[in-house]
């Protein structure tokens, strides 16, 4: 069955030159992004010294891109994904690459780094929306699990790898390196893009106004019970429970089990393992249902929180609750994205696509900043065993959803 499963995947999705394209020149860029946050973290605390100013370094790579990623949606419906794609990758290419230039010639001064943070954020507003929207039209929807799932390995062999690259390229070599090869990554994956054969679709749409395809993509997902319901826990209520838990690692890390940084370090790894091993569980096709996969997955990530919140001192179990947790995030992240995409029209996917991007990516700030508040005044115990049952509750709430209204063009992802 195993091997049936991968047979399968390897056909269909690995002798697809398109995604193989895309796929190849995402996972070098991917891995140069890895390289480019610890490079931009390490040299902000190096030259100010202040957490503030790591702050604002984050609000600077967030909130450009929130902010203009659902008007951009509206452009990855039209039939030019690839030239967004190459944009983007491009102009991020070229802001990399000068970072480089800066600091090879002398020290970046703080302001400017900020404000290439917030060019480069504003560019990659458009490739989340793009290459959503592209990978069901060269892979096809059938495909869409194991094409998603590729795409999640890449991301979390990143995760493993990259930091530690990283690390030692610090330690060896100078800062500019670093931004060096992020910005070369970023120009191989344009090169690449440049070579897809994107399949067009339907662009009547485009003839209308710009503000009424844009709010078609609010329209078209309040329409629908499921998609909604989909977006909001899995966009909402998930990343606002999941948001704060590198606040809690750190404060069980450092303040009850004292394991220091390196022991911090492992628990990270445990998660990205864990990651990665549930993507090779939907790569192997062991789980075929989408919905299924996401309430699996949402649920396992309940029970994980619940692991640490019932034996906080214990640092095995805190191991035990990364690796599990990195396997239901890893089957919930693709079950979400795999859903989405096979609900919503090719006509309208960059647009649905950039509304969840947004709004998964906007509730992040507060479900951190509650978190850091809360734990001043409940044990983590308790926090982390009501988000436990919550977030677990949250998931199986989709069973009702997606066994009623039998309208939608996705009922056929039955339960």
């Amino acid at each position: 069955m195993i091997m049936e499963g991968w047979d399968m995947m390897k056909n269909n999705v690995l002798r697809n030159k398109n995604f193989l394209l895309l796929w190849m020149g995402n996972s070098v860029s991917v891995l140069g992004n890895r390289f480019y946050n610890i490079a931009i973290m390490w040299y902000i605390i190096e030259t100010t010294g202040s957490s503030i100013a790591l702050g604002l370094s984050v609000l600077c790579f967030t909130i450009p891109s929130v902010l203009v990623m659902p008007f951009v949606g509206v452009l990855a419906d039209r039939n030019i994904k690839k030239y967004l794609l190459v944009f983007s990758d491009m102009i991020n290419g070229c802001i990399m690459l000068a970072i480089a230039l800066f600091m090879f010639f002398e020290e970046l001064p703080i302001y400017l780094l900020y404000l290439l943070m917030i060019a480069s954020s504003l560019v990659s507003a458009f490739f989340s929306p793009a290459i959503g929207a592209t990978i069901p039209l060269i892979v096809g929807k059938e495909n869409l699990p194991k094409a998603n799932s590729f795409m999640q390995v890449t991301n979390q062999l990143s995760n493993i790898i990259g930091p530690a690259l990283a690390g030692i390229l610090i330690a060896v070599t100078n800062m500019w390196l670093l931004f060096l090869i992020n910005g070369i990554s970023f120009i191989i994956s344009a090169f690449s893009e440049m070579f897809l054969a994107i399949p067009k679709v339907d662009i009547d749409h485009v003839k209308r106004k710009f503000y009424l395809q844009f709010q078609e993509g609010f329209t078209y997902v309040l329409r629908y019970k499921k998609l909604l319901h989909l977006i909001i826990v899995g966009g909402i209520i998930i990343n606002f429970f999941l948001a704060p838990l590198n606040v809690f690692i750190t404060v069980l890390c450092n303040q009850i089990l004292k394991v220091g940084a390196s022991g911090m370090g492992i628990v990270d790894a445990a998660i990205s393992v864990g990651a990665l091993s549930g993507s090779l569980i939907i790569l192997l096709n062991i789980m075929k249902d989408r919905v299924k996969m996401v309430i699996f997955g949402l649920s396992i990530e309940g029970i994980a929180l619940l692991i640490s919140g019932v034996f906080p001192e214990s640092y095995i179990a805190l191991l035990i609750f990364a690796f599990i947790l990195g396997i239901g995030v890893s089957m919930a992240s693709v079950g979400i994205g795999t859903l989405y995409q096979t609900m919503v029209p090719e006509n309208k996917m960059g647009r649905v696509g950039s509304l969840l991007s947004t709004l998964s990516t906007f509730i992040v700030p507060f479900g951190t900043m509650f978190g850091s508040f809360i734990i001043n005044y409940l044990s983590i115990s308790w926090i982390l065993n009501v988000s436990g049952i919550l977030v677990t509750l949250a998931g199986l709430s989709l069973i009702i959803t997606f066994r009623k209204n039998r309208g939608h063009a996705a009922d056929n992802l039955s339960v």
